[in-house]
Parts: structure tokens; C-alpha cells; sequence
């Protein structure tokens, strides 16, 4: 069809030549265009500026201006918050704070470490005292609660536990029940059992306090990427307060060049 086509403007092309070279002398008129070049100058204008060829003009114009614009995409408040107090750091990376973000995440990892160790240490020191205590006070440790065994660490033996507690007339606090007396063999290992459990006690005491880090890692991460989202927010509007959208379209066939600016106050 191609073919064609060029084939039938060359022939008419040439007839009109052969016509305008045997009207007469005047050759002024050739350096003029022709009808026949104008209107095929016309005809191929319009092919190549087809309604297709347009809209992806368009298309691809309006693609980079929304890539040039997803920089400046407003940054939502509750989604920063809600991720960093999941999961500390998460709102400050979806800020684009990395650095940051890595701060908070270490922090909590650090945090957890230290709570599964003190947590960890603090039962092996529990059982190896409880183990203690069985094999050198004789009592039976299955099932009792803590306080038995600061007391088991505190007396010799269950008679002098409760002669004391006796005299200071906290009858309750007496031990009547055989499976919960005791008799350590040597005051050297009754202190050892104390220093054991007192260790086990610290350690315990030490993951609570770590427990109440993590909290509070959590929370300062939520509330930080709050503020920052503010500010991220802010500086969205400095830029969008004097940002200048240029758009230079050309038409290679006219040869038409269309510039457009937007500026968004």
C-alpha cells in the first residue's frame, strides 16, 4: 500500500512538472511550491501527527510529571506512628530517616538480647541454688514458693525460723508442715545458697528494667516519627510552594516546539 502511494505522487508529481516546464519562460514560478507538494506536504502532516501518536506525546508527558512529583508525596502521621511503635524505627525508615531507623531497630534488638540473657542467667542461678539447698539443708524443694527460700537463707534451720517468727507474733508465718522444714549442715553453704539467690533475684530484677526499655524504646520511636512526619510534611510544602513544572513538547514533522510552565503557589 506504501509503495503505492508513492508511486501515484511520484507520476503525478512528474506529469505536473512536464506541464509547468512547457507553459512559457517565466521560471520565477518554479522556485515557488507547487499544489501538488503543498497538499502531500498537508497529507503527510496529518499521518504523522495521528491521534495514536498524540496520546502518547501526552502520555509520556504526564508520566514524567507525576514521576517528578513522587518525591513530594505527603507523608501520613498515623501510619509512622503505628509502625514504630510495632516495630521501633519503621516510621523513621518510611520517612526516609535510614540512619536513624537503624538507630531505633539496633536499640530494640539490643534490648531483647538483654532481656532472654538476664532472663536465662537468672533461672540457671535459681536452679543451681535450688539444687543447692536440696542436697546440703535437706529441704524438699519441689513446688515452694520464693519466699521459703529466703528463709531457708536467712536460718540455720526450721525450728530457729520459727522460734523468731513466734516471738514477733506473726503466728501465720509458721512452718508446721514437715515437707517444708530444713537443716543446713554448714552456715558456710547456707551463706553461698544466699549469695545465689540474691544473684538470680538480681538478674531478674536487671530484665524488668529492660522490659521497661523496650517500652520505652517503642514509644520514643512512635513519637519521634510523629514529629518528623511534621516536619517532612513542612518541607513538602516549601517545595511545592516554588516548584516550577516545565514541559517542552516538539513535533518533528511541523517542526513545532510548545512549552509549558506551571507553577504551583
Amino acid at each position: 500500500m506504501k509503495f503505492l502511494k508513492h508511486s501515484v505522487t511520484f507520476v503525478f508529481t512528474f506529469i505536473f512538472g512536464l506541464q509547468t516546464l512547457t507553459a512559457g519562460d517565466n521560471y520565477n514560478h518554479l522556485l515557488a511550491p507547487s499544489p501538488l507538494s503543498i497538499a502531500r506536504a498537508e497529507m503527510l502532516s496529518s499521518m504523522n501527527s495521528s491521534p495514536v501518536s498524540l496520546f502518547e506525546s501526552s502520555a509520556l508527558s504526564a508520566f514524567e510529571t507525576e514521576e517528578k512529583q513522587s518525591d513530594k508525596v505527603y507523608k501520613n502521621r498515623g501510619k509512622a506512628f503505628l509502625r514504630s511503635l510495632l516495630i521501633p524505627g519503621a516510621g523513621e525508615h518510611y520517612l526516609g530517616h535510614h540512619t536513624l531507623a537503624k538507630t531505633f531497630f539496633i536499640t530494640e534488638v539490643t534490648l531483647w538480647i538483654s532481656l532472654i540473657s538476664f532472663r536465662t542467667y537468672g533461672k540457671w542461678l535459681r536452679d543451681d541454688a535450688i539444687a543447692f539447698a536440696a542436697t546440703h539443708s535437706g529441704a524438699i524443694t519441689d513446688g515452694k514458693p520464693s519466699q521459703f527460700f529466703v528463709d531457708i537463707g536467712n536460718y540455720a534451720d526450721v525450728n530457729t525460723y520459727n522460734d523468731a517468727k513466734q516471738r514477733m507474733r506473726q503466728f501465720d508465718k509458721v512452718y508446721t508442715d514437715e515437707s517444708f522444714f530444713w537443716n543446713w549442715d554448714k552456715d558456710i553453704n547456707r551463706h553461698d545458697f544466699e549469695q545465689m539467690r540474691i544473684a538470680s533475684d538480681r538478674a531478674y530484677n536487671r530484665s524488668v528494667f529492660v522490659i521497661g526499655g523496650i517500652f520505652a524504646n517503642h514509644i520514643i520511636s512512635a513519637f519521634d516519627a510523629v514529629w518528623r512526619t511534621r516536619s517532612y510534611n513542612k518541607n513538602v510544602d516549601k517545595k511545592n510552594s516554588s516548584n516550577v513544572h516545565v514541559n517542552v513538547q516538539t513535533n518533528y514533522t511541523t517542526g513545532e516546539i510548545s512549552l509549558n510552565i506551571l507553577k504551583i503557589f
